[in-house]
């Protein structure tokens, strides 16, 4: 078998597919993609919507929730204790499957009548405004999360305690404004650190403590620019920089962005891998185009992802998953074009289900096998009549507003999500404006009309947290980009209880943005979801090699980007 030129039906360019591509389709019975990489990921982006929060109701106990769909969505939402009492039969709404129209249709008219949960929320205590997130205690505002406490206005933090802002947290505490670290305490303002405390505006340092701007160091203190310090120097410097004034954080962040480019980036984020590329990326072997993976074997153009093997395609991925095409928010195992399929086996274009094995178009279901369109077969039924429902899919495939074709093999299409472009993920990482959503034909969701009463404008914002009151507890504040920018800005922004508290205890000052513009300013710190193919910048002579070093690698550092980027033996000779 030989490697494919395919071009993309949806953006019209070109994609190649490899022989292992090939392979791992036949293994699954599906035919190959007709989408591109790049748009099979925004495909699955748009069917998940993590920041938006609407206020809803019930369809069954009529009790006022915090819901991920909005009240004209069409859906029909239950809260968590009526979705999983048995007050009510998935089985009650099941259709037969219709052989004059397209499958999509018939799937999409199922999910508008089969009640679903309010959110992607599961084991959460106290932490009403949180989204797909699981095990969180007193949380606000965090999304994508699991197993936190006391913690808000962060996304992808796992095992954290007391942080607020931050992006790709894992097990730190009593911290702000980190990205990407791991196991950091009393930190502000750093990003891809690891095992350290007292960290200000560092990145790249492991093993540390007390340091500030600091770049690329392992197992060093009181260094000040990488320049080292006594301790009561240190803490001196630290004292006069008085980081509880805006405009003192400001400058430092300026200056530390500025001191951090002049030293190597190494290729990738990441450590333990063999045969693999993406980027934060750990533990992993025989993977290509991963991001944000740990335990990941023999996969390809996955998102999010723990502990999985043999899958391709995949948006949040977790717990020992395998065999996957085209899931999202899922833990299942042999399963293809499925959302928040759990703990099950052997889905098809499912959604929202829960320990079931071999269902087709099935929507709510729990512990069920067998079923199709949420009506109950016998497995002799079901073997029969699912190869008919593969053709019908081939010969009447669904066409949306693009006419874009969807038959077997395919993912939901965009435009039957129940979320608009810019309500999604899609639109965070693939940002598009309004003429361009609508002439791409997706949905769009207009702005809000928001007449807030402004009680503190942003421009009168106390610049230090010590002339900051708890009367500010409440007001509505006025957000700095005013909704004049395209990061989904809510125009003014409150600040709580624990909040105030936080700030006070780490002396540092109230924001001056809305958390949507926080969340976007953070994710341009991160690089994209793409690769480049690019060759080590590294000319010294004393890291083992003549002239410029030779190694090339795949690297999600874009060659236009001012960054100095180094293979990782290079990286290590120069910081180790």
């Amino acid at each position: 078998m030989i490697s494919e030129t395919k071009n993309c039906q949806n953006c019209k360019t070109d994609f190649i597919i490899e022989p292992d591509d090939f392979s791992f389709y036949e293994k699954l019975k599906v035919p190959p993609p007709t989408f591109c990489p790049k748009c099979r990921l925004i495909r699955r982006m748009s069917w998940r919507n993590e920041r938006f929060l609407y206020r809803q109701t019930c369809g069954l106990c009529q009790r006022s929730i915090i819901s991920i769909y909005k009240p004209e969505s069409g859906y029909n939402v239950y809260c968590h204790t009526c979705f999983r009492n048995d007050k009510w039969d998935p089985f009650s709404y099941g259709v037969l499957y219709d052989f004059s129209k397209p499958f999509f249709l018939q799937f999409n008219e199922l999910q508008k009548k089969v009640p679903r949960l309010y959110a992607m929320v599961t084991e959460c205590y106290n932490s009403e405004y949180v989204n797909g997130a699981a095990y969180n205690k007193s949380c606000f505002m965090i999304f994508a999360s699991d197993h936190n406490e006391d913690s808000s206005y962060s996304h992808s933090i796992f095992y954290c305690k007391d942080v607020f802002d931050c992006l790709g947290a894992r097990h730190c505490e009593f911290s702000a404004g980190l990205i990407d670290c791991e196991k950091l305490s009393n930190s502000l303002y750093s990003q891809d650190c690891i095992n350290s405390f007292n960290l200000y505006f560092c990145k790249n340092c492991s093993g540390c403590h007390d340091c500030i701007g600091s770049v690329n160091l392992y197992g060093k203190s009181f260094c000040v620019f990488n320049e080292q310090y006594t301790k009561a120097e240190c803490e001196k410097i630290l004292t006069g920089m008085n980081l509880s004034r805006a405009s003192n954080i400001k400058d430092i962040s300026d200056k530390s962005k500025e001191f951090h480019s002049q030293f190597p980036s190494k290729y990738y984020h990441g450590k333990n891998n063999v045969n693999s590329t993406g980027d934060y990326l750990i533990h992993s072997k025989n993977s290509s185009l991963v991001f944000d993976g740990e335990d990941v074997e023999d996969c390809k153009y996955l998102y999010i992802v723990n502990k999985v093997k043999d899958s391709y395609d995949g948006y949040s991925i977790v717990e020992n998953a395998q065999f996957n095409l085209e899931v999202v928010s899922h833990n299942s195992s042999f399963s293809k074009f499925c959302f928040c399929y759990w703990s099950g086996s052997y889905g098809t274009y499912s959604d929202t289900c829960e320990n079931c094995s071999n269902v087709f178009g099935c929507i709510g279901l729990r512990n069920k096998h067998y079923c199709i369109l949420n009506k109950q077969y016998s497995k002799e039924q079901y073997e029969e009549l699912l190869p008919k429902i593969i053709k019908h899919m081939g010969e009447m495939p669904y066409l949306d507003k693009r006419m874009v074709k969807y038959g077997y093999g395919e993912y939901f299409p965009t435009d039957l999500s129940p979320f608009a472009y810019n309500e999604t993920v899609a639109n965070e990482f693939f940002p598009l404006s309004k003429e361009q959503i609508i002439e791409n034909k997706y949905n769009w969701k207009e702005k809000e009309e928001r007449n807030y009463k402004v009680d503190l404008k942003n421009t009168n914002i106390p610049d230090d947290i010590s002339q900051i009151t708890e009367s500010v507890v409440g007001q509505i504040i006025e957000c700095e980009h005013q909704g004049k920018c395209n990061e989904q800005c809510t125009e003014a922004f409150k600040i709580t209880q624990e909040e105030f508290q936080f700030y006070k205890r780490m002396n540092i000052p109230i924001p001056r943005f809305c958390s949507n513009c926080r969340h976007y300013q953070r994710l341009k710190l991160r690089n994209p979801l793409k690769l480049w193919h690019r060759s080590c910048m590294c000319d010294k002579s004393n890291h083992g090699h003549t002239n410029k070093c030779q190694n090339e690698f795949e690297t999600s550092y874009d060659p236009n980007r001012p960054e100095i980027v180094y293979c990782e033996k290079c990286y290590q000779q120069e910081v180790y």
